[in-house]
């Protein structure tokens, strides 16, 4: 049963490249260690991690949560060995999905030009 839907759309130039460079706050406190790593694997580290964000927004949307009220790097999005991104929560986020009877969370990215999109699925 979907119990949550959530989209974003991001312009790309809304995030500087600066602020995805190692050691800026944004990048150390958006992005999980596996996420960061992941990126450094992509031709496009740049474009990999601004879907991230778009996708975590996403997230944050379908499970009903305030972005201020919760960590967003307790939510981590991967690319599996076929190139499909799965969401995994982490900490209070997680507990507080479990409470809610959320079980999994599917989700897809895309960028096109300027653009990033996320759409988000909270299923029980």
């Amino acid at each position: 049963m979907i119990l949550g839907i959530g989209t974003d759309l991001l312009y790309l130039g809304s995030i500087t490249d600066t602020s995805l460079e190692k050691g800026d706050p944004f990048y150390e406190k958006m992005y999980t260690e596996k996420e960061k790593l992941q990126a450094e694997e992509s031709a496009c580290r740049g474009e990999y991690l601004r879907r991230r964000f778009a996708g975590k927004e996403a997230v944050f949307k379908c499970l009903g949560e305030d972005p201020d009220e919760a960590r967003i790097c307790e939510i981590e999005i991967l690319d599996d060995l076929s190139g499909a991104p799965y969401v995994t929560l982490y900490g209070c986020l997680k507990m507080r999905a479990d409470r809610k009877g959320i079980r999994q969370v599917l989700i897809s990215l895309s960028s096109e030009k300027e653009y990033a999109a996320a759409f988000a699925i909270a299923q029980t």
